[in-house]
């Protein structure tokens, strides 16, 4: 039988999901406003002025 606390480590994720809100676009490319703090470049498909979720520099759903 494994660690149990290795077993729950294995299910957190490794980089951390932020929330922000798009404030500009160009191509694939999407400038977030984040919640905490900070802007911060990725890429995905969105909506300027919309709420997004980025994680590892992709937007997720």
């Amino acid at each position: 039988m494994a660690n149990p606390y290795k077993r729950l480590l294995a299910l957190m994720p490794t980089t951390p999901r932020q929330v922000g809100e798009v404030i500009s676009i160009s191509g694939s490319r999407v400038r977030v406003d984040l919640v905490g703090g900070g802007v911060r470049t990725c890429q995905g498909v969105a909506e300027v002025g919309g709420m997004i979720f980025v994680e590892d520099a992709q937007i997720v759903r």
